[in-house]
């Protein structure tokens, strides 16, 4: 039988990423959500529907390179 939703993405940050990378990588994802969220109008049409996937995408990813900064090793963060 086929599977109509696909698991999850896990973002996987490679050993030798530093803290000040993941934060820097972070701060870039969430800056790119914020200017791409200030273009949707409001309540959001079909056609913008695309923008907010990727935004809420960005915005997870910046979740889990928070996630990397704070921990004391390298570590797998579902997305």
């Amino acid at each position: 039988m086929k599977k109509l939703v696909p698991d999850p993405p896990v973002l996987c940050i490679a050993p030798g990423l530093s803290h000040d990378e993941a934060i820097r990588k972070a701060e870039e994802h969430l800056s790119k959500a914020l200017g791409t969220i200030t273009y949707l109008p409001v309540p959001a049409s079909l056609k913008h529907q695309g923008m907010l996937s990727g935004v809420v995408l960005d915005m997870q990813i910046c979740r889990a390179l928070l996630t990397v900064a704070l921990a004391k090793s390298t570590v797998a963060v579902p997305v």
